[in-house]
């Protein structure tokens, strides 16, 4: 898993493996150990129905998802839209909040077949 920090939008990548393990495991996490402390990240499927949820602090970020979008998204690859959730800021503003999937090890091993 793979995490990317923009101004407005923060995005947590997933390889098809892991989503594949986020779906059966309930949940995936993955630790960059920094010179000081560490920055840890974490998807965690919640009950069907249920609204997405993004915590942020102390070098934690966590996104929380229905396991019912996760599964549609999954059925619905090889679609780069990714989910896309949207949560206010402390000024005020908007930040997206996504989770993608990276095909490209599954299409480079495919065009190599």
């Amino acid at each position: 898993m793979k995490l990317r920090i923009d101004p407005k939008k923060i995005s947590f990548r997933l390889d098809l493996g892991e989503l594949d393990l986020l779906l059966t495991q309930g949940d995936i996490m993955e630790k960059t150990n920094l010179p000081q402390g560490c920055l840890t990240y974490k998807i965690i499927c919640l009950p069907a129905g249920s609204s997405p949820i993004f915590i942020a602090g102390k070098g934690n970020f966590t996104l929380s998802l229905a396991q019912d979008v996760i599964e549609s998204h999954r059925s619905d690859l090889p679609s780069l839209a990714g989910i896309i959730s949207e949560f206010p800021s402390q000024k005020g503003d908007i930040i997206q909040v996504s989770l993608e999937v990276n095909l490209k090890k599954k299409i480079r091993r495919a065009s190599k077949s």
